[in-house]
């Protein structure tokens, strides 16, 4: 199977494996073991990027300042957008200052209007995806899709945990895999050690898709473990935040946050 690919090509790295950004639990150290291995790096709003072929991802719903996604954009390779409809005022504010722009997407029509935005590349994102999920098609579905519809770079989202699961993907034409939850139980992740553990300890249908921890992000549908969906509703719990590794409570029903 060829490593370099549309999106290798694109973004400089050499291996077709994106890191998802994972809110808390994406670090720079996470980013830059990813680019040393030759994957693209991603980091979170608010941490600084790797080296090398990285990016910065940027969620829409918290309305982050014009000048805080230009001066990413001056430091990053690349800025990625979700969960918002594409805007060309946001691509064209990345492509001044110098970095390329992707765009994940949950539907053919959403992938289509990013395209034409002037997105450099897209995300297809399937159901299967820890965190919140923008679509509601699973992947094997939405990939062909979103294919059809655009001529950049695609890269395939959702439940890419393993290496037989990547091959798949790559099979069908995807340009690059985006992986997350396989990563969050890193050293270098900034995940509580609590979650790291409630991950490992999961199997593979140990996860659901709910819209429970939506205060401050509502109607937004997110994929999580069973357990910490099972606590939050003895607890009442409901912010979106991951449990990460300085957090100052229990972290047991907090949104843990895994792909299938």
């Amino acid at each position: 199977m060829p490593t370099s690919t549309r999106f290798t090509d694109l973004v400089g790295c050499e291996l077709p494996v994106q890191l998802a950004a994972m809110g808390g639990a994406g670090t720079t150290d996470l980013a830059a073991a990813v680019v040393a291995a030759g994957g693209f790096g991603m980091v979170p709003r608010g941490r600084e990027p790797a080296a090398g072929a990285c990016g910065a991802n940027f969620l829409l719903p918290f309305k982050p300042p014009l000048d805080e996604v230009s001066a990413a954009a001056g430091r990053s390779r690349v800025v990625e957008f979700f969960y918002e409809d594409p805007r060309a005022d946001l691509v064209r504010l990345v492509h001044d200052a110098g970095a390329l722009v992707g765009w994940q997407v949950g539907s053919a029509a959403e992938a289509e209007a990013a395209a034409e935005c002037g997105c450099d590349y897209v995300v297809a994102q399937g159901t299967e995806a820890g965190g919140h999920v923008r679509g509601t098609e699973p992947l094997a579905e939405l990939l062909p899709a979103v294919q059809s519809a655009v001529r950049v770079p695609v890269v395939a989202a959702g439940g890419v945990a393993t290496a037989e699961r990547f091959a798949e993907l790559m099979e069908l034409g995807a340009d690059a895999v985006r992986v997350g939850t396989r990563f969050v139980v890193c050293p270098e992740s900034g995940a509580h050690p609590e979650y790291v553990r409630q991950l490992l300890a999961a199997g593979g249908d140990d996860t659901v898709l709910t819209e429970w921890y939506g205060e401050g992000w509502e109607s937004a549908p997110h994929r999580v473990l069973r357990s910490a969906f099972d606590a939050a509703q003895r607890s009442g719990w409901r912010q979106p935040t991951p449990p990460y590794a300085e957090v100052d409570r229990d972290p047991g029903d907090m949104a843990m946050y895994a792909g299938t």
